[in-house]
């Protein structure tokens, strides 16, 4: 009696796509001698056309890296295995079945080696029923900014905790400056010459001249012979020193010279305070704002022409949240101040001169409703434009969300009109919570948003300011420029402009000591 067997042999897609014959013999078991070959078998013609479109890799806000690819239509592949290469390790394969277009490798999967520049190869196997088609292999490097050198110090006093920096640049010079608290109560800061990347820091301030766990600081350069610096100390006064032109010294004593907010209780000791400040037109004076104790925006006006005047509120108690930073600007003659509120909301207000005579208090403006925003998170601004629709300003106001992302609001001042519209610049669980943002603007069409992400690495991204109304999701690019495990849990974020050609930023490493980064434009 005839018997029937079945053989399965298995072949690879690029195999079986080139044809080819099978031949078969028998062998007996006994004296291992081989019959005729059978006629040869014509294995079937497979399409070899491509089973998918080529595939697009993105570094994403998340830190995360995410494939996108297309399916060929009516080839029969129906699901693709991904493989991703790094430094000699395979992660674990990915399956991905048809119609789904998108898979993505977290930084968590790719055990902390996304980092800058860092190359690492894609392998894409789709599946047809039954074959397994070519891999085909992809690489692609994690982005990073060009232009960009790292800024270190060459001895490291370190940063408190809650020490929230602040920095300057003198105008007509080159160089700016930094300050930040100690764990010590001191007050310590870094010169920066053009092109100098490894300064040295020195003692400003000494030892418990604020709280160890950290201070909020703010700084004003109204010209090259007036910078002014201030601090808040552990019982709520705001305390400083004046540079005139001749160096560093305490404020003097006589009219219009003393700070007239150095007073215990002034100013909020929450998390070390906050506070901001802002140059008036024609660098005729600048306004210092910090949150008090009772969440009122409190403020004081310098003018070149008199000095320091009375502390008043720009507005009223309950405004901030005890923990919420200051961000402010200026339109030629208008000021803008914007916080977070205790209940999440984005506010602030403006006044439309503000080198009159007498201030009072500001007009509130509201950004984003009760529950938008983090109000121990970031929070930035930068002028978009002045001259929309002829005669009305536009302003861009950033912060971190609930859910730990970054959203953006474009606020149009007009003569007799108020309006804004909000939009994600990242996904949620973008930024790591309880840390700071930094924003710059160089450009029109273009703005730079720094922020610490999950994974203690440092991430920017670029937006066009011109095109957020038209994108309602975000997939701006984004660059990873400082490697996971680099930054501190902090507050303390920081862009400051050095030259025409030249900006730098400045985190807190996880040893807590001062570090950053200078761009060339």
């Amino acid at each position: 009696k005839l018997k029937h067997w079945t053989i399965v042999f298995p072949l690879t897609l690029d195999l079986a796509s080139q044809g080819g014959q099978l031949i078969v013999a028998g062998l007996d078991s006994k004296t291992w001698q081989s019959s005729l070959p059978a006629d040869p078998w014509q294995i079937p013609a497979i399409n070899s056309s491509p089973f998918t479109s080529g595939l697009s890799a993105t570094f994403t806000s998340l830190g995360s890296v995410e494939l996108t690819w297309a399916w060929v239509p009516d080839m029969d592949a129906t699901a693709q295995q991904i493989t991703l290469t790094i430094e000699g390790q395979t992660l674990a394969p990915t399956m991905v079945k048809r119609p789904t277009v998108t898979t993505t490798f977290t930084m968590a999967q790719a055990n902390n080696l996304f980092t800058p520049g860092r190359k690492f190869i894609i392998q894409c196997t789709p599946i047809a029923p039954g074959l397994w088609a070519t891999p085909v292999n992809t690489t692609f490097s994690i982005p990073k900014s060009s232009s960009m050198s790292s800024i270190s110090l060459n001895n490291q006093p370190l940063v408190s905790s809650e020490s929230t920096m602040t920095s300057l640049s003198a105008q007509g010079t080159n160089t700016m400056e930094v300050w930040w608290g100690t764990p010590q109560g001191a007050i310590q800061t870094a010169e920066f010459p053009l092109q100098n990347f490894k300064p040295e820091t020195t003692q400003f301030a000494g030892t418990s001249t604020v709280s160890g766990s950290g201070s909020c600081l703010a700084s004003a350069s109204v010209n090259s012979t007036n910078q002014q610096v201030w601090w808040i100390t552990e019982t709520g006064a705001i305390d400083g020193q004046v540079n005139s032109g001749k160096g560093w010294a305490p404020p003097g004593t006589g009219p219009g010279e003393a700070f007239p907010f150095n007073k215990a209780s002034t100013a909020s000791t929450v998390n070390g305070g906050s506070m901001a400040s802002l140059i008036l037109q024609y660098n005729n004076g600048a306004i210092l704002f910090w949150v008090d104790p009772k969440g009122a925006i409190g403020c004081c006006r310098w003018m070149a022409s008199l000095g320091w005047q009375t502390v008043f509120d720009a507005l009223p108690q309950g405004t901030a949240s005890a923990s919420s930073q200051l961000t402010t600007l200026s339109f030629g003659s208008t000021a803008y101040l914007f916080c977070v509120s205790p209940e999440g909301a984005v506010v602030g207000g403006s006044w439309s001169d503000a080198s009159i005579g007498t201030l009072g208090p500001m007009s509130p403006i509201v950004v984003a409703s009760a529950g938008n925003a983090a109000p121990g998170g970031g929070i930035g601004s930068f002028s978009v434009s002045d001259t929309v629709g002829g005669n009305s300003q536009e302003i861009a106001v950033l912060w971190t969300t609930p859910k730990n992302g970054i959203e953006i609001a474009f606020v149009y001042e007009e003569p007799y009109s108020f309006r804004n519209f909000q939009r994600p610049l990242t996904a949620a669980q973008s930024v790591l919570g309880g840390t700071g943002i930094a924003v710059y603007s160089n450009t029109a069409n273009q703005c730079s948003v720094w922020w610490i992400g999950q994974y203690g690495d440092l991430r920017r991204t670029n937006v066009d300011p011109t095109k957020v109304s038209s994108t309602p999701t975000p997939n701006w690019p984004v660059f990873e420029e400082v490697g996971p495990g680099s930054c501190r849990q902090t507050r303390s974020l920081i862009v400051q402009k050095l030259s025409g050609t030249q900006f730098d930023v400045f985190y807190v490493n996880t040893k807590g000591a001062l570090a950053g980064l200078a761009y060339s434009l």
